[in-house]
């Protein structure tokens, strides 16, 4: 296996909600913090990052958020097969979930494994993966809302889906809440070759529903990790209602 060095900014904001329903993997761990800026390098050959954010009400939400990253992030440690196997992993802690979880909670999830020079991008619901470069960033998952439904179907502009009333409205994600939609959905999942020195955003909505792409990358410019605490502060002033949790990594 090939060995990495890893740059992992991670943040998150609990802001005016009453518990904090965003869970992070962020290659050292499991966290949900009320808030929390962590900045960390480290070497491995195997790197797991993800965020959710969890719904059905704060108590569930937060168990769920927190139960699929505890099952992921112990199934990809586990499994040796590892990261090219990451949609049968999903589907069986979604399976897990529907066993163990409230029936009406749920989560999002977004994230990223990287092993043997190859980077796995996956997602469901609204959180997202972004690649982040100075010339912009790129959108490397896929938001399972039906908001994005009618952008697809050329009912609605990608300008007017950003301030549409039913843009939080998710379609897909993990937990019961969602065991209807597995028969209509799958895990969007993408994979690239790891290139030194790439740079990738992760995040809840909480983010992307205060900020824009464009603001995001001026925020970041022109150092995205170093930039880390500059994005927190501005993701905090302008989001009033949301849980606020994201991670920037540099592989090398």
């Amino acid at each position: 296996m090939q060995s990495m060095t890893c740059t992992v900014f991670s943040a998150m904001q609990q802001g005016p909600r009453a518990a904090q329903e965003d869970c992070i993997i962020n290659g050292r761990g499991l966290f949900q913090e009320k808030q929390l800026k962590d900045c960390a390098e480290f070497v491995t050959d195997r790197l797991l990052l993800a965020v959710c954010d969890g719904m059905g009400g704060h108590e569930h939400g937060e168990e769920a958020s927190r139960f699929v990253c505890h099952e992921l992030n112990n199934r990809v440690a586990d499994a040796g097969d590892g990261p090219a196997h990451l949609s049968g992993i999903l589907r069986d802690i979604q399976a897990s979930a529907c066993r163990h979880l409230h029936q009406n909670c749920g989560t999002t999830i977004a994230g990223l494994a990287a092993e043997d020079g190859r980077v796995f991008i996956f997602n469901a619901g609204d959180s997202r993966v972004y690649k982040v470069s100075k010339e912009g960033m790129h959108h490397l998952t896929h938001d399972h809302s039906l908001v994005q439904e009618l952008v697809e179907n050329s009912f609605l502009s990608k300008e007017a889906a950003d301030s549409h009333p039913l843009k939080n409205l998710v379609e897909f994600g993990i937990g019961p809440v969602f065991e209807a939609a597995w028969g209509q959905h799958d895990i969007h999942m993408v994979s690239e070759d790891l290139l030194a020195g790439a740079i990738y955003l992760l995040c809840t909505d909480g983010l992307t529903g205060a900020m824009n792409d464009h603001e995001i990358h001026e925020c970041l410019m022109p150092s995205p990790i170093e930039k880390g605490s500059a994005l927190a502060g501005a993701a905090a002033k302008k989001n009033q209602t949301d849980n606020t949790s994201f991670i920037i990594v540099r592989i090398n």
